[in-house]
């Protein structure tokens, strides 16, 4: 495992301040097995001239012709990917320097293990301090605060067998463009393969106002992860899957239409809509399971 190849994958787009120290983080790392994939995703700023800089023989560069946006770009990226271990890092986070050397360790200790993370520092556009993670250890207790809708890990910070990956593939194009492809990756990985987190801070996530995390618009970037999580629960209960299943992406449009909607009622509402009506009665099978839901809405209740 010591001698194992890690693949890093990063697509950058318009980070031209933080895409260096990014680099760098990788590059200055205490295990030095590791290849770095990256894709400028035809910045309109100087980030690919920054990347083009560097002349590391570990540095592999396949550069998008059209702006293919994260998710894509990440999966053209892992079909590249020769690693035995897989692992992320956004263009304008920052890696400890020892962040793989702990994660490696973790994995020849506990080889019953597919993926380790680590906790995280929140910095800010000035790579100021802002928070810090307590993230769960163990696996159990991962799980049941994804269970919970909690936030179990940060997923960029994970070091993944490549094993594990292929079983479930990587991102899936349903998210493409309004986030949360990563929640639901680990939603498919959660069940069958163990995971834990290291106890030290080994991540730096920058949020800032141009961030992919905080630019999402599309009313599906809102509802996500309930989305995630129904179709987990389904899974979990052999149903169907509406995502993974043939791609029957209309159907999972409709379970967004629903939590979209019920979600506008929680907040601005206590009256029933015409909208959730004519959802129920269009849709009347998906509407069962949102039945909690819509009795916990303020006009069912009173």
């Amino acid at each position: 495992m010591n001698k194992q190849l890690i693949s890093v994958i990063m697509p950058a787009y318009n980070c031209e301040k933080y895409v260096a120290i990014a680099i760098d983080s990788v590059l200055n790392q205490t295990y030095t097995n590791f290849e770095l994939l990256i894709a400028d995703d035809c910045s309109t700023d100087g980030t690919k001239k920054i990347i083009d800089s560097y002349s590391d023989s570990r540095i592999k560069k396949y550069h998008n012709s059209i702006n293919l946006g994260y998710l894509k770009s990440c999966n053209l990226l892992f079909q590249k990917a020769n690693g035995q271990l897989v692992t992320f890092l956004d263009a304008d986070d920052i890696n400890a320097l020892n962040r793989f050397t702990e994660q490696v360790d973790f994995l020849i200790k506990n080889a019953d293990f597919s993926m380790v993370g680590t906790n995280i520092i929140r910095i800010d556009s000035d790579g100021k301090e802002t928070g810090k993670s307590n993230f769960k250890k163990d696996y159990n207790s991962i799980k049941q605060n994804f269970i919970d809708y909690r936030v179990p890990c940060h997923y960029s910070s994970l070091l993944i067998k490549m094993g594990a990956i292929k079983e479930v593939g990587l991102y899936n194009e349903y998210f493409d463009r309004v986030g949360s492809e990563d929640i639901y990756w680990f939603s498919l990985l959660v069940n069958n393969h163990k995971v834990a987190n290291l106890e030290q801070h080994l991540y730096y996530y920058r949020k800032h106002p141009t961030s992919v995390t905080a630019t999402h618009k599309k009313p599906k970037a809102f509802v996500g992860h309930e989305l995630i999580m129904k179709m987990y629960f389904r899974r979990n209960n052999n149903k169907t899957d509406f995502i993974v299943e043939n791609k029957n992406w209309s159907v999972a449009d409709i379970y967004v239409d629903f939590l979209v909607e019920i979600r506008n009622l929680k907040m601005q509402s206590k009256k029933m809509s015409s909208t959730l009506f004519s959802l129920c009665l269009k849709h009347p099978i998906i509407a069962t399971d949102f039945l909690k839901e819509i009795k916990n809405l303020s006009f069912y209740k009173s």
